[in-house]
């Protein structure tokens, strides 16, 4: 019986490796494929989580409802007197003239 040389020993068994180096590649790439989405979920519900864990907590304390309960009454506030400003700002007789002026002349400018 004939001995193999190293050269051909090794390009034998390299032959004989490549069908399950193959297949070792084909489920390395599916199970990578499947994991990098899982962790892209998991990254993904966390951030979901701690935001809303963060804003739950934030919103229960004390101050920030007291501070919350100002801003609603110092908006609705501003929109009561901007109101009653304006109110009383359209009921001007002089300002009533100045927009009936307005009115009137604005047409007559655009038809020229």
């Amino acid at each position: 019986m004939k001995e193999d040389s190293l050269v051909q020993l090794f390009v034998r068994n390299l032959i004989m490796a490549m069908p399950w180096g193959i297949i070792f590649l084909v489920v390395f790439l599916i199970a990578s494929i499947g994991i990098k989405q899982q962790i892209k979920e998991g990254v993904q519900f966390a951030t979901r989580m701690g935001i809303y864990e963060t804003t739950n907590y934030a919103l229960q304390y004390p101050v920030l409802t007291r501070i919350k309960q100002n801003v609603k009454e110092s908006v609705e506030f501003t929109a009561e007197t901007a109101r009653n400003e304006l109110k009383a700002l359209l009921n001007d007789p002089q300002v009533k003239e100045d927009l009936k002026e307005i009115f009137e002349y604005c047409p007559e400018r655009y038809r020229k």
